[in-house]
Order: structure tokens, then C-alpha cells, then sequence
């Protein structure tokens, strides 16, 4: 690897690209060898120029540096290097969520059931103080994820469960939303509400990570149809069996999960803590004690090549 220089930090890697970020591994080194990895993401250069979305990338930016959870990756710095603007991020080493599935899903295994529910119940814990931070006065800051997906869900090595990119989804949102009217997000993850481009409050939150254990739970997207078009119509119809009608799940789930995804924002949980009480009731119920540890346990099963070649090599891949 040849590092960049970009300010004050190397670009290592490049992990991914987005429709408005790149995301790249690096690292800041200091006196006496420091050094720490970290994640820069930076706006894509067509984008540095638009001020309007500049400024919404900021905001969010400081939003998301009001967070100190473990289960929400950790927002370090908001700044200029090169002349475009980035976010220095925690780097987790782990893996997405979706590629976590799609992973077991290839080895013909699946993750157990409550391994799943322990997952969702950390993302839970994440989303709750996410909504329920305040400003300085103490008013509401009232944040909206809007593109909960297994791909916003980081798993890591050691068995934590982190979101990502908190409220950038609705920097993106608002720049495209006065640009075209176009309603962004992942289709096959959106509530009714928000595939109708109403007003959103947590709720929609609440029913994308319930579409996410049910994904989990079944091997099943029920929105997820041939087309674009056709998914956002399923996310406006939310037509959705139950995880026991598709799956060999039980049926005493059936109710937990259902509620998360009822097409009314008002017959849904409240907020998510009241969903992650649920799904911890949901274990205590089958007895099933759940570990950071057991996370840990099948993520180094899932990805014992990565991490044997990072061995071998002496760096992330």
C-alpha cells in the first residue's frame, strides 16, 4: 500500500464508494509512534461545490459528533483537508451485516436465531439514544436515521454491534429531495411513509430495523421485488406475512416482529427501547443467554480468511 497524504492523515485503502462519499481506512500518527486506524469519509468531488449539500453534510456532521455509544461508531472530527470536506470516523473491524448474511447464507449456515435477536436488540439500544438526544437548551434534536439496512449495521470482530452513518442518509435525503423530489434511502428497508415521502419521525426507523430481523429471522426481503419501482410500491402497500408464515420461525415471535413493521407508524412500538425490551423479553422467555462473546465466535468462523491473510500480511484487508 502506498499511502495519500490527505491533511493531517494516510489514506490507506479505499473501502468504498457512495453516491455522495468515499470511504477510505486511515491513519493519524503522532510523536513517540502513535498511530491510530481510523475511517475518512469524503465528499465526492461533484458534490464539494454544491454549498447547499456542503452545508447539510456539516450539520449532520455535528449531529453525529453528539454521540458517544457503543453501539453507534464514534464521529471524530468534521473538517477540510485538500479542499474538500470530510468526517473522521471510529474504524470498526468487522463487517457489514449484509455481507454477514449473505456470508453465513453461502456456507449453506444461517445465524442462529438468537444471535439475530441480540444483534437487533444492540441496534435497538443505538437507535434509542440516537432519537432521544437534545440540543444544548435541551430541545429534541429529533434525528431521523432514514437508511437503517443491514449495510448501516457493522459487526465487529469482537462482537459489538455499531450503526453507521447517522443522519448523512438525510443529508442526502434533503440535497437530492430539492434537487429532483426523489426519495432516497433503500427501498427494500422503508417504511410506508417514507417510500410516500410524508413526514418522518423515528417510527420509520423502528419498522426498517424490524424488516432487518426479519431478514435475519427468515431469509426473506418482503418488499424486495424485480424493480425499483416495484419495491417502493410493496414499501407503500407494506403487504407483509408473518416471519411464520415464510420461515420455520415461532410463532411467538410472530407479534414482536409484526408490531415493529404495522403499516401505521401509531401501532408500532413507540420508540426502541420499547422494541429492544420486546426482543430481550423474546430471550429471557427461550432462555437463551447471548454474548458479545458468541457474536465474536461467528465472526471469526464466517471470516477466518480475512483474518488469516490479514495475519499473514500484517494489515486490514
Amino acid at each position: 500500500m502506498n499511502p495519500q497524504a490527505f491533511g493531517k492523515y494516510q489514506l490507506l485503502k479505499k473501502l468504498a464508494t457512495g453516491g455522495m462519499a468515499e470511504v477510505w481506512l486511515a491513519r493519524q500518527t503522532g510523536i513517540e509512534g502513535f498511530q491510530k486506524e481510523l475511517v475518512v469519509k469524503r465528499i465526492l468531488p461533484h458534490l464539494a461545490e454544491d454549498r447547499e449539500f456542503v452545508e447539510m453534510f456539516k450539520n449532520e456532521a455535528l449531529i453525529a459528533a453528539r454521540f458517544n455509544h457503543p453501539n453507534i461508531a464514534q464521529v471524530y472530527e468534521f473538517g477540510e483537508a485538500n479542499g474538500t470536506y470530510y468526517i473522521a470516523m471510529e474504524f470498526i473491524h468487522g463487517e457489514d451485516l449484509g455481507r454477514v448474511m449473505r456470508k453465513a447464507s453461502g456456507m449453506n449456515q444461517w445465524i442462529a436465531r438468537p444471535l439475530a435477536i441480540r444483534i437487533v436488540a444492540s441496534a435497538c439500544e443505538g437507535l434509542y439514544y440516537a432519537h432521544s438526544r437534545t440540543d444544548d437548551r435541551g430541545q429534541p434534536l429529533n434525528v431521523v436515521h432514514r437508511d437503517i439496512s443491514p449495510q448501516n449495521i457493522l459487526i465487529s470482530f469482537d462482537g459489538s454491534v455499531k450503526l453507521v452513518d447517522f443522519g448523512i442518509a438525510k443529508a442526502a435525503d434533503q440535497a437530492s429531495m430539492t434537487k429532483s423530489g426523489a426519495i432516497k434511502g433503500k427501498f427494500a428497508y422503508m417504511a410506508p411513509e417514507q417510500a410516500a415521502g410524508k413526514h418522518l419521525d423515528r417510527r420509520a426507523d423502528i419498522f426498517a430495523i424490524g424488516l432487518v430481523l426479519y431478514e435475519m429471522l427468515t431469509g426473506h426481503r418482503p418488499l424486495k421485488k424485480d424493480s425499483e419501482l416495484a419495491t417502493l410500491q410493496a414499501a407503500m402497500e407494506c403487504s407483509i406475512p408473518s416471519p411464520s408464515e415464510v420461515a420455520d420461525v415461532p410463532r411467538d415471535m410472530d407479534h414482536v416482529v409484526m408490531r415493529a413493521l404495522a403499516r401505521s407508524a401509531d401501532d408500532r412500538y413507540d420508540n426502541a427501547r420499547e422494541f429492544q425490551t420486546a426482543l430481550e423479553e423474546l430471550l429471557v422467555n427461550e432462555r437463551w443467554l447471548v454474548t458479545s462473546g458468541q457474536i465474536s465466535e461467528l465472526m471469526k468462523t464466517l471470516f477466518a480468511d480475512r483474518l488469516s491473510e490479514e495475519l499473514k500480511q500484517g494489515q486490514f484487508v
